[in-house]
């Protein structure tokens, strides 16, 4: 993370803003680290550096309002910024379903419309989506096993487009938070 990233998110209030049992700028250093050490491209661990920025459906919490993207985008890059605006807006759900299609649409969930996402973009996407949970799950006690059985569902799923190291960090991070919550082994 660089010197102006971090200052623009101290700056918005990340570190006053509670998430995962800690502070929100510690979940978003955390996503951008696994990015970067999955070997990601810049825009991917730049977009995970500020994944919730403009909140999200789990996350309501927003830093900043999408009449703020022209800043944002002159700070973080245009390709970063439009990660971090379809991760604000769009079902992230919907990402791992479509999975290897070629033209996906996505639903905008702020404005109703239909948005096309290239490939590239939902792999990024589902790159930043895995990092947000696999980031999480250590500082989450209580996570649920239909929840658990969503993530690895997932990440299943996700296998085929994210990095080999992102997979087998999904299936040691899985593995242990079932272990410590006793919810017994289901292997991927």
């Amino acid at each position: 993370m660089n010197a102006a990233h971090r200052q623009l998110l101290v700056h918005v209030g990340a570190r006053q803003v509670p998430h995962s049992g800690r502070t929100l700028l510690d979940h978003l250093r955390g996503t951008y680290e696994l990015l970067t050490q999955w070997e990601c491209n810049e825009a991917t661990c730049v977009a995970g550096l500020f994944h919730s920025i403009y909140g999200t459906q789990t996350f309501a919490h927003s830093l900043l309002d999408h009449s703020q993207r022209g800043y944002v985008r002159s700070l973080i890059g245009v390709a970063a910024e439009q990660l971090v605006y379809f991760f604000s807006t769009t079902d992230r759900n919907k990402y791992f379903d479509n999975i290897g299609a070629s033209d996906v649409m996505l639903l905008n969930t702020i404005d109703g419309e239909l948005v096309e996402v290239p490939s590239a973009t939902l792999n990024a996407l589902v790159a930043i989506e895995v990092a947000n949970t696999v980031e999480q799950i250590p500082h989450k006690p209580r996570i649920s096993r239909g929840v658990m059985e969503v993530y690895t569902r997932q990440c299943e799923a996700a296998k085929a487009v994210i990095p080999d190291e992102a997979f087998r960090q999904c299936v040691r991070v899985f593995a242990h938070h079932r272990s410590e919550a006793g919810l017994g082994d289901q292997q991927f």
